[in-house]
């Protein structure tokens, strides 16, 4: 839970309206899913004046400002002012991103973007834990440097090299990583994560695998130990990311002797060792590849029942409880209780409508006769 903030010299002091921002244009545009083309129709401007406007370029009248916001779901003050933290491309990762639309990446990080925003006057209020994510520079290609950049962080982290993970999430947000449970509509990104001022890590609930979100989880960490400043999203970095977080959820040693209890491959040791490290029977027979410790025909022939099962598609069978997020919900839950700020002077300070400040926090504006509550989403 997120302790409230000494107020002493702590002030949310409002930023100048009077100058539009073609940043926060675009941030909007780009969370809609829209091209310039399409809001230019929308709102019944030409695709110029939107482009000269997001580019700073021109000043639109208060009318096309206030049509902005209509179409977009934000109040026409959200335009005003400049956005301090915004996810620019080189300090963003996305799982699959090879085969995530341009658009949909945009879309992403609009959300996170906007998360940002959010966040930002929480930590106003709030305590937040500071950052504490640990830089190891690795070469991509060396799993060896890999393996031990792993087992620096859970050093870092003081977790140890001898069991498992019981609460990776937790793990991360104890070093001011905060971890969302939703993403926009974005059914082709399993996880998105951002090193930078506001560190992020999304999850896809539509993925309905908790072993996989806690897998999404340690490859997002290993994006931000190992890939600060990189451009990421090529094979080499993918691949990179996934041995790392096999490396920081099975640490090698311990691994290698709890695989090798049991004299030949078996399902169920493979699920005994699932339900001890939390992790996907997937993910344990590659690593236990990776590790050499069953040969390429004994791992193929565990791939091809996996896929006769289905579980690739259906979910395999015996996952774990999923601990979730805690730092935003709690934050959000605490506003009108534990601080005078409350979610509907949050949401009017931002300038999003309700609707918006619903879809970007998972969180409704309650009514006088309603509760906080927050978005129940797949998974």
């Amino acid at each position: 839970m997120n302790e409230p903030r000494a107020q002493t010299g702590v002030l949310w002091e409002a930023r100048p309206r009077e100058i539009f921002w073609g940043d926060r244009l675009q941030v909007a545009r780009e969370f809609r899913g829209l091209t310039q083309k399409e809001l230019s129709e929308a709102v019944a401007a030409s695709t110029a004046l939107v482009s000269l406007c997001e580019s700073g370029k021109k000043n639109p009248s208060r009318d096309l400002v206030e049509a902005f916001g209509s179409v977009l779901g934000f109040e026409p003050e959200f335009f005003y002012g400049e956005i301090p933290d915004i996810f620019h491309e080189e300090q963003c990762s996305f799982r699959h991103r090879r085969s995530t639309p341009e658009r949909m990446k945009n879309k992403v990080r609009a959300h996170a973007t906007l998360l940002g925003l959010v966040l930002t006057r929480l930590k106003s209020v709030f305590r937040f834990p500071e950052q504490d994510i640990p830089r190891i520079t690795t070469s991509v290609s060396d799993a060896e440097e890999i393996e031990r950049a792993a087992e620096q962080c859970r050093l870092h982290w003081d977790i140890g090299l001898d069991g498992p993970i019981m609460e990776v999430g937790r793990v991360l947000e104890r070093a001011g990583v905060v971890i969302v449970s939703q993403l926009s509509d974005a059914q082709k990104v399993d996880a998105f994560s951002r090193c930078g001022p506001t560190a992020i890590i999304v999850l896809n609930q539509s993925v309905k695998s908790t072993s996989r979100w806690h897998f999404d989880i340690g490859h997002e960490c290993g994006h931000l130990v190992m890939h600060q400043g990189i451009h990421t999203g090529s094979i080499e970095t993918e691949i990179a990311a996934d041995r790392f977080a096999s490396a920081f959820l099975l640490p090698r040693k311990v691994f290698a002797r709890e695989f090798r209890c049991e004299a030949t491959f078996s399902w169920k040791h493979i699920f005994a060792l699932k339900r001890r490290w939390r992790v996907s029977a997937a993910a344990i027979v590659r690593r236990a590849y990776d590790l050499g410790l069953i040969g390429a025909v004994e791992y193929r022939k565990a791939y091809k029942y996996m896929a006769w099962k289905k579980w690739p598609t259906t979910g395999e069978p015996e996952e774990p409880t999923f601990q979730e997020p805690e730092l935003l919900g709690s934050a959000l839950q605490s506003l009108g209780t534990k601080v005078e700020l409350t979610l509907e002077d949050l949401r009017k300070e931002l300038h999003f409508t309700g609707e918006t400040f619903e879809e970007v926090t998972g969180f409704t504006i309650p009514t006088e006769s309603s509760k906080i509550q927050p978005i129940q989403f797949p998974g």
